[in-house]
């Protein structure tokens, strides 16, 4: 028996040892891959909901925490001078951020594409701490 004879017969009883592991470990992953194709498919189907629902927890949080930091009379349009164009009660100015959070969202599920209206949405989530500045350092 010459050298080449003996590596095949080597190989092919490691073949037949490791033949049934690696069917097993093939069976794994093909099931593994089925259950993330299930998992990404109902991600994909319910996309919009999913990167909603942080952005409507954010507001509804920036709302509470406004509406403990922000006086009673709150200005917007900041003059050069100091002054303020408008001023408006503090509950208007911390629904207003969250109603245009909302209508963003409301426009992300009306359209085709989600994710402009959404990064909109995400961005409305600065006009409390932008309003909380304005009316806490005016100057």
């Amino acid at each position: 028996m010459n050298f080449m004879d003996n590596i095949a017969q080597k190989w092919a009883t490691m073949r037949e040892k490791v033949s049934p592991v690696m069917k097993k470990i093939g069976k794994f992953f093909r099931k593994t891959a089925d259950i993330l194709a299930l998992i990404w498919r109902y991600i994909a189907r319910f996309k919009r909901i999913i990167i909603a629902i942080p952005v409507a927890i954010g507001a509804v949080y920036m709302a509470l925490w406004n509406m403990d930091r922000l006086p009673a009379k709150v200005g917007l349009g900041l003059q050069l001078d100091g002054t303020f164009d408008y001023m408006i009660a503090r509950e208007i100015a911390v629904l207003g951020p969250i109603a245009v959070t909302a209508l963003c969202l409301l426009l992300m599920f009306c359209s085709k594409r989600t994710l402009t209206p959404w990064l909109v949405s995400v961005f409305t989530l600065v006009l409390p701490i932008w309003i909380w500045i304005i009316n806490v350092f005016p100057s």
